[in-house]
């Protein structure tokens, strides 16, 4: 317990330092996820307000017992302490409040998560006591290396939705529907001890497996169907994400082809991870081996996302053409862990998509999901 709250401090005073360095007094944390990073605290409702020298977590009624034992614990077992505030009216009008008490200049805000409506009450609020400073991944930079803690959770997430995989493989069979089998999925990965699905669940049969994010249907596998199988589940708060493609009773020479290429261009990809390679290389790779097939204009999406607390979070893993100038040099990092993800998508067929987590080691990467990847028939 002491080391939870231990290390909810040190991410607080990385975030301190940060401010500093911005010429910040204060940061209004808005996004959640953000919230529970820092603080340990999970909720549908909470804002954290980072000072230079304190935090301060503002909740609603719905939470303050539950606040208000973290908050004891926290001061009891380390370092880390924090100030509660119970919200008066509304989240916005509490934050005004209380910003309105301390003697601050400059006060950043989460830029990349405040509506635009939000933004304009805010800043008339505050008039000219206080000047708002739209801020981007403060938070986020720090949450894109996980530490020890974080990647013991990921690993053990990623084993047990390894050891749901067989279980789920036999849910596919000729004459059910792609809905049911999602249901039977979601039902699964409960009982298996993840907390919830980290996305709605994608069983995508015949034409539908080439549609990346497919939503389950009311259509019946057939025989000679791909049919692609997303799914993730939340553990601990840290979410996990696999892919994997089977074939109905047979499976089509085209099929197999696919996803023989498919294959070839994840491992591919996964074999050059490594700290200090740019994230663009790794899309590259696969793309490279894509190409040597003639499928690299079925490849359309990126080859992958960051994983942690969120299920798409940085970094992002995707070619340098379409990466923002700020993200085209962003280099991995130990302790980064991402998907890889490449996947081919024909309309008049059907799709192949092979998924799993990786974590960057000090000489190389770790699959956190390691799980035959052949193409299983079912």
């Amino acid at each position: 317990m002491q080391s939870d709250f231990n290390r909810h401090a040190k991410r607080v005073g990385e975030v301190q330092v940060r401010l500093k360095e911005l010429s910040l007094d204060c940061l209004v944390v808005t996004h959640l996820p953000n919230v529970f990073y820092l603080t340990g605290f999970r909720a549908s409702g909470a804002v954290a307000l980072v000072y230079l020298d304190k935090l301060t977590l503002i909740t609603d009624f719905r939470y303050i017992t539950a606040a208000e034992k973290l908050k004891s614990l926290s001061s009891r077992v380390s370092s880390f302490s924090m100030n509660l505030q119970c919200i008066e009216g509304s989240y916005d009008e509490t934050i005004i409040k209380t910003l309105s008490n301390k003697k601050l200049l400059r006060v950043g805000v989460e830029g990349e998560h405040l509506s635009l409506k939000r933004w304009s009450w805010l800043t008339k609020r505050v008039g000219e006591v206080l000047e708002l400073i739209p801020t981007e991944g403060i938070v986020e930079k720090f949450r894109m290396v996980k530490d020890p803690s974080e990647i013991d959770c990921l690993k053990a997430s990623g084993q047990l939705l390894v050891k749901t995989l067989p279980e789920i493989l036999s849910f596919i069979s000729s004459g059910r529907t792609e809905s049911e089998i999602a249901a039977d999925i979601d039902r699964a990965m409960i009982l298996s001890g993840f907390e919830d699905r980290a996305f709605e669940t994608i069983v995508a049969s015949g034409a539908n497996s080439a549609l990346p994010h497919a939503r389950p249907t009311s259509r019946r596998l057939r025989g000679g169907d791909l049919v692609v199988l997303d799914f993730g589940g939340v553990y601990n708060g840290y979410c996990v994400d696999v892919t994997r493609t089977v074939c109905v009773e047979y499976s089509k020479e085209r099929a197999k082809r696919m996803h023989s290429a498919v294959l070839e261009a994840q491992l591919a990809a996964i074999a050059i991870v490594q700290p200090g390679l740019l994230v663009s290389d790794v899309d590259s790779k696969a793309r490279e081996v894509l190409k040597r097939y003639d499928l690299e204009e079925a490849f359309g999406h990126s080859i992958g996302h960051g994983l942690g607390i969120e299920v798409h979070e940085a970094p992002r893993i995707e070619r340098a053409g379409s990466l923002r100038e700020a993200r085209k040099k962003l280099r991995l990092e130990e302790g980064m862990v991402f998907t890889v993800e490449p996947g081919v998508y024909f309309p008049d067929f059907g799709g192949v998509r092979i998924e799993d987590d990786v974590l960057v080691t000090n000489n190389g990467s770790t699959i956190l999901t390691d799980a035959s990847r052949n193409l299983t028939i079912c």
